[in-house]
């Protein structure tokens, strides 16, 4: 019987008291699936927002990847290539938000070398995992 392979979902969020998405993708090219300015009208809630707030994820074609890390790894670069410019954006409460869903165990490794580059954004990282039951279970 094939096991479906573990699935990462790696958004990463970004929020600020004067944080500005619009700006903050203009200057690093980063495309934002959610984002919110200060002053604008929340779609949930339907009240103004205090705090500006943007979420972004690694490109699908970094996602649909055999090895699941890969978006994680691209998601890291990304930070670090432009964790600056974000937070001169405003973004003074950045984290990566990983995601499993997995089968049977679940068992994550990171190589030390990926491990203090994160550590080295100085932004949250956290984990939640998701089982996936089988027909059979």
């Amino acid at each position: 019987m094939n096991t479906p392979s573990d699935q990462f979902m790696i958004p990463c969020h970004l929020i600020g008291k004067n944080f500005s998405p619009r700006v903050a993708s203009e200057k690093t090219g980063i495309r934002f699936y959610t984002q919110t300015e200060v002053g604008e009208m929340e779609r949930i809630g339907k009240l103004i927002a205090t705090h500006g707030h943007a979420s972004f994820e690694p490109p699908l074609e970094f996602q649909q990847m055999e090895n699941p890390y890969v978006g994680l790894f691209w998601m890291v670069d990304t930070l670090t290539e432009h964790i600056d410019t974000l937070r001169s954006c405003g973004a003074d409460h950045i984290y990566i938000d990983l995601g499993v869903i997995y089968y049977g165990d679940l068992k994550l490794g990171f190589d030390p070398d990926f491990l203090m580059k994160l550590a080295n954004l100085k932004i949250e990282f956290w984990i939640s995992g998701y089982e996936e039951k089988g027909e059979n279970s």
